[in-house]
């Protein structure tokens, strides 16, 4: 359910009215009939439908703020019987619930900002990184060839030195794909000539994209 608020940019367990209102503004921002019909906003606009449907018909969506603070949690047990009857009651106070609901949103709070730890998988071309880690990635490519360079020379295996590339190759294609995915694009981007520049650069997008969660744990 998460991954729905999400996609309507709100915190899990909006209130209704949030959805609904979120719901109506981005289905007219991402409509495709404002848009010259692009597939970009036909993905987004089938989106924000998905997500509105499926908490629309959760039965755990919350209810407005002020009738759940307004309201007090109560257990009751009772037995009963012709004679006698006895009944327990168990309330917990609204400040209680109050502090319930800070302590709560403070947590996921805390776990929307966190920001993911770099190099979790390198040779992936799967994801988003920052252009902190592009900019690492290129300075360890560079070095790692520097070092095949200073091999080669030593010991004058062609055939070893371009073995060895390979795999320093793959690392830096994988890091500028999941680069230029961070700018919402294709990993074929990097081909470009001078893109480099813009991938070293340039911002990515803030929140979720096409290709993954922001890798500065912004949303």
């Amino acid at each position: 359910m998460k991954r729905y608020y999400q996609i309507l940019g709100l915190e899990e367990g909006a209130s209704k009215e949030d959805i609904e209102k979120k719901y109506q503004e981005l289905s007219k921002e991402y409509d495709p009939k404002n848009n010259d019909n692009q597939d970009f906003f036909k993905e987004e606009y089938d989106k924000i439908q998905e997500a509105y449907r499926e908490l629309t018909q959760n039965s755990i969506l919350s209810v407005s703020g002020k009738s759940v603070a307004n309201n007090n949690v109560e257990s009751e047990a009772s037995e009963s019987s012709n004679e006698t009857s006895d009944s327990i009651t168990i309330t917990i106070s609204t400040d209680k619930i109050d502090e319930l609901k800070r302590e709560k949103q403070e947590s996921r709070a805390n776990s929307i900002n966190e920001r993911p730890s770099m190099f979790r998988a390198p040779f992936s071309f799967n994801g988003r990184i920052r252009r902190l880690e592009f900019g690492l990635s290129f300075l360890i490519y560079y070095l790692y060839v520097f070092f095949l360079e200073i091999m080669l020379e030593e010991t004058g295996d062609v055939g070893l030195y371009f073995l060895l590339v390979i795999p320093g190759l793959w690392f830096l294609w994988a890091q500028g794909a999941k680069r230029c995915h961070d700018r919402d694009n294709s990993g074929w981007y990097q081909i470009i000539p001078f893109y480099g520049l813009w991938m070293l650069f340039a911002d990515g997008d803030i929140g979720d994209n096409y290709y993954g969660s922001n890798p500065k744990g912004k949303h």
